[in-house]
């Protein structure tokens, strides 16, 4: 099972020996940070936002009716569902291993965890966890509460208010402690349907130079959705776990993160040969061929 001590040696000591974090990693922080202020931007500058409280309900700095704001909305909310279905055909899983908030975070906690050597350490992670878990639920509150809750509601609608935030704060916390990537894994509603969108495409990880591979499986140690790298394109079916459901193939619960192929470049790097896997648009006939030699599929 990756997701834990295995999967924690493999990337923290690639890490430590890459000594700067790699380019995957350089690129999720960069989409993960622009896609939360772009959503922040939302609320705070009133191109969306409903006001369940106070009825301040906005579009595009327009104060309109709940019904009004909801019926504008609907139209731009269709083209975005329609891009996400474009990108998740054609694409994979980017989504869940690029853009995902939930999967930053957890990446985060991830990197916290490495590094607390100390009660100290684990104190300071920790409070640096519940505030980015803090932040990023203070943003939810925001597209449906005035924050004018707190000093101008009665008191019944002020505690329904806190619940409402403390409840977000406390379930992200919990959710990316306790579960981690392994919630991306079983238990991802989004993640289920991206994959059935996903099912066909013909981009993702491809086992491109066999004969550079050193048989080390630290792509697999490293997996966070428990795959098998070296095998995905073949496309083979495995049992369901959680919300996801027999008869999906691992090609399509890739989630396209890049954690296998960065193993595989840091594993095969003093070889000064090609790296065995790669991502991105696949080769005709890749989906077709798997590596049934280096052993069998999970599933």
């Amino acid at each position: 099972m990756p997701l834990g001590k295995q999967r924690d040696k493999v990337v923290l000591g690639l890490g430590k020996a890459r000594g700067k974090p790699h380019r995957y990693s350089n690129w999720r922080w960069a989409v993960a940070i622009a896609f939360t202020l772009a959503i922040a931007a939302l609320p705070f500058f009133g191109i969306i936002r409903f006001d369940l409280w106070g009825g301040h309900h906005h579009y595009l700095g327009e104060q309109l009716g709940l019904v009004e704001v909801a019926r504008r909305f609907a139209f731009p909310f269709l083209g975005v569902n329609l891009a996400i279905i474009l990108v998740s055909r054609f694409f994979g899983r980017y989504l869940c291993g690029f853009v995902c908030p939930y999967g930053a975070v957890a990446r985060f906690a991830e990197w916290l965890r490495f590094r607390a050597k100390t009660r100290k350490d684990r104190i300071i992670g920790g409070a640096l966890l519940i505030t980015t878990c803090s932040v990023l639920s203070a943003i939810t509150f925001s597209f449906w509460l005035d924050w004018r809750v707190f000093s101008d509601a009665s008191a019944p609608w002020k505690i329904v208010a806190s619940m409402f935030l403390l409840g977000m704060i406390t379930s992200f916390y919990v959710f990316v402690q306790k579960l981690g990537l392994g919630f991306c894994r079983n238990w991802c509603p989004s993640g289920v349907y991206f994959a059935l969108l996903g099912h066909d495409t013909n981009n993702g990880i491809e086992f491109a130079h066999p004969q550079n591979c050193t048989d080390c499986k630290a792509c697999e140690k490293a997996c966070p959705m428990d795959l098998l790298p070296r095998e995905l394109s073949g496309g083979k079916y495995r049992e369901g776990s959680g919300f996801y459901p027999d008869g999906m193939s691992n090609f399509a619960l890739c989630i396209r993160c890049g954690d296998c192929v960065s193993a595989c470049e840091g594993t095969t790097a003093r070889l000064n040969v090609a790296t065995p896997l790669r991502m991105g648009f696949l080769p005709s006939g890749a989906r077709d061929s798997a590596a049934p030699e280096h052993g069998e599929l999970k599933g």
